[in-house]
């Protein structure tokens, strides 16, 4: 009986002791990670205070609050779950992602970053490795210098973004990828960019949707290499001095292609301007610019889309080739215009459908004009203007209807040179003497 009584004694103590053990490790854990709404991150590795301002371990996160400067550090992939967070710094990015696999940064309900940064670390957000912005909430940005900066690939999968920045709104080095999102960007410099020059690969823009309103200084949309766009609903407006800086709407150095989408353009540089070529598939165009509407110095190339253009000339390229869609211009020097900017292609306007009107300003203006031929295969070509039609080479209607200042003619005037001289044949324009 004494045995038993020892063995129950012992069991007791052995219990006792466990439970001890179990109570004393739940209750450190709670010390060192306490419940708070509003300076601490969580993840399900690692619970971080803020005051520490540094993340050096992989994970997700979770930032609400009031904060101040948070750094990223790691070679581990980090998500940051920003839930009506404001992040505040006063030397440097808000959010500082210096090393890290792959930085997502998601936003739930609203959120305010605020940062005054330094040339070296130009963006509120800035990130040397790819970043990744998403979610259903918004983000205010406002900067002394740049919005968002990745110095490598930057992709936007959605959230609302109201950006305020004295230099460029939204900048990625190797690419910039958007499929949704709602952004309102107020930029001293570009409003959207890329800047890479050693990889011809990359330097791209592609947007396959989204809400844009951009009113910038410089460039609204800028892309070192290819700019595609495949469909959203863009209101771009800059103001910029075209003398001293480039101002335009969408720009490219090397392809823009357009697939679908509606534009209401308001430029004082070029609205559609490419240093190489543009491909318009489709899309909805309100465009006014000081200077062109739509310019390439290699090949424009329409094929279908709703185009109303308000400008001093209206397309301008080395080859203009229109195959289709509704055109509308309104142009105070050349309606549509083809002259030598580019060796990759012979000067020329072809025009094998479509429905075109062009009206032109007074003047010594030309609402068709080509420093080489102008072939005429399809579609209507409405020209109202003192010149309707002016080329160097060869002018000839193989289809289509062409009404100059109201009159229906089979054969291509030419006010060759903008004065009264005629061209092959001495056609003049119907009602000219």
């Amino acid at each position: 009986m004494k045995n038993k009584k020892i063995i129950f004694i012992i069991v007791g103590i052995i219990i006792f002791i466990s439970v001890a053990i179990c109570f004393g490790l739940a209750l450190k854990k709670y010390k060192d990670n306490p419940k708070t709404t509003t300076t601490t991150t969580t993840s399900s590795k690692d619970t971080v205070s803020l005051s520490s301002n540094k993340i050096t371990k992989g994970g997700t996160y979770k930032i609400t609050g009031n904060n101040e400067c948070i750094e990223i550090d790691t070679n581990d992939s980090v998500e940051l779950d920003l839930e009506n967070a404001t992040i505040t710094c006063k030397n440097g990015p808000a959010i500082n992602i210096v090393s890290s696999d792959k930085t997502t940064i998601v936003l739930t309900g609203e959120n305010t970053i605020t940062s005054t940064t330094t040339e070296d670390l130009d963006g509120a957000i800035y990130s040397k490795d790819d970043l990744i912005l998403s979610g259903t909430g918004s983000l205010k940005i406002t900067s002394n210098l740049d919005g968002i900066v990745s110095k490598d690939d930057l992709i936007i999968n959605g959230g609302t973004y109201i950006i305020n920045s004295e230099d460029d709104g939204i900048r990625g080095k190797d690419s910039v990828e958007i499929t949704s999102g709602t952004f309102t960007i107020n930029a001293g410099g570009d409003g959207i960019k890329t800047t890479t020059e050693e990889d011809k690969e990359k330097g791209y823009i592609t947007i396959t949707g989204g809400t844009f309103t951009i009113n910038s200084v410089n460039d609204g949309i800028q892309a070192v290499t290819n700019l595609n766009i495949k469909d959203g609903t863009f209101t771009i407006k800059t103001t910029g001095d075209p003398n001293t800086d480039s101002a335009k709407g969408l720009k490219s150095d090397s392809l823009i292609t357009i697939d679908g989408g509606t534009f209401d353009i308001d430029t004082t540089d070029d609205s559609i301007h490419s240093d190489g070529n543009i491909v318009i598939n489709k899309g909805k165009f309100t465009i006014k610019s000081n200077d062109d509407g739509i310019h390439a110095d290699g090949m424009a190339e329409i094929k279908d889309g709703e185009i109303d253009v308000t400008a001093a000339e209206g397309i301008e390229a080395t080859y203009v080739k229109i195959d289709g869609g509704t055109i509308n211009i309104s142009a105070s020097d050349d309606g549509i215009n083809a002259g030598n900017k580019s060796n990759d292609y012979s000067v020329k306007v072809e025009i094998n459908g479509g429905n075109i009107t062009v009206k032109m300003g007074q003047g010594d203006t030309d609402g068709v004009d080509s420093n080489g031929d102008i072939i005429i295969n399809g579609g209507t070509i409405n020209v109202t203007g003192q010149s309707t039609f002016d080329y160097d080479g060869t002018g000839v209607i193989n289809g289509g209807t062409v009404i100059c200042n109201g009159e229906k003619v089979t054969t291509l005037p030419n006010q060759f040179m903008g004065g009264g001289m005629g061209g092959p044949g001495e056609n003049r324009m119907p009602g000219m003497r």
